[in-house]
């Protein structure tokens, strides 16, 4: 048994009414609850913060982000790729399961809208438009967000560098990050420790950090500059990327819009070199 359900068994009986119920609930649901600030619980949740404190307090804790923490265990523990797979599939009611993926990721997009300011788009474009270098990190699931973003930022002159290796790999390359650099991170949901560590490695070299994520960990990360963060869904479904792909892609629009001259240029020149090397595009004509 995980630390917070032996609290909540062994104190469940000296809880109030209100506290009982409120117990229940974040334990129901306890993924929408592993990563949100106290306030947000509490709206959540309908009560006062006061009362989550209260709460956290009478099961032993010194206050609810202690609570917040053994949550995130429990998490870590129950939560697995199958577990999250198979909940989404028991949400599926129709037969026309495309049409439902669509509609659920187009009411993500309409919420990131509201949630992903255009001055911070214009702050990571202006971040990545003065640096010498930039260096994308993503991991996983999140690697081919981070070739995308590269294969774009390349073609406008970037030197762009990809940090694709885990462990303690990842130094060999986040030791070169100076103050004329930009780290880019993806990271969704549970933060790696890598991840953590760059940030940390970053900041001692004055290097400024973009952190693409989820609004489920954008509490709990602390150190960057720039935020792009917006919800893919609940912690505990299957996720796609269509969010921060819609993210990213704006991102880059921007850097384009700010250099839209050089950058048709340059887009023109890899055109000539196609040409001059015999891959330019052609269209087959019909026999």
């Amino acid at each position: 048994m995980t630390e917070i359900r032996d609290r909540l068994q062994q104190r469940f009986s000296s809880l109030t009414k209100a506290q009982k119920r409120v117990a229940r609930q974040i334990l129901d649901s306890y993924e929408d609850y592993i990563f949100v600030s106290i306030d947000e619980a509490a709206r959540g949740l309908g009560v006062h913060k006061s009362t989550l404190v209260r709460l956290a307090q009478r099961l032993g804790y010194e206050g609810y982000s202690e609570l917040r923490n053994d949550l995130q265990e429990l998490y870590r523990q129950e939560i697995s790729p199958g577990r999250k797979l198979g909940k989404t599939l028991t949400e599926i009611h129709r037969r026309n399961v495309f049409q439902q993926v669509v509609e659920t990721e187009v009411a993500y997009l309409r919420e990131a809208v509201k949630m992903v300011r255009p001055g911070d788009l214009r702050q990571a474009a202006d971040l990545i438009l003065k640096a010498k270098r930039v260096f994308i990190c993503g991991r996983g699931p999140q690697a081919p967000l981070a070739e995308i973003l590269a294969f774009r930022l390349r073609r406008f002159y970037f030197d762009v560098h990809v940090i694709a290796e885990e462990g303690r790999a990842i130094l060999e390359k986040l030791q070169l990050l100076t103050p004329h650099d930009v780290l880019i991170l993806y990271s969704f949901i549970a933060v790696p420790k890598e991840h953590l560590m760059a940030i940390t490695l970053a900041k001692e070299a004055g290097c400024p950090v973009i952190l693409f994520t989820d609004t489920v960990a954008k509490d709990i990360v602390h150190g960057v500059d720039v935020l792009l963060a917006a919800r893919r869904g609940p912690a505990t479904i299957y996720h796609t990327d269509i969010v921060p792909t819609a993210i990213q892609t704006a991102l880059i629009l921007q850097i384009a819009k700010l250099q839209a001259p050089d950058v048709l240029e340059r887009l023109e020149r890899l055109q000539d070199l196609r040409r001059r090397f015999g891959y330019e595009y052609s269209v087959i004509p019909h026999q």
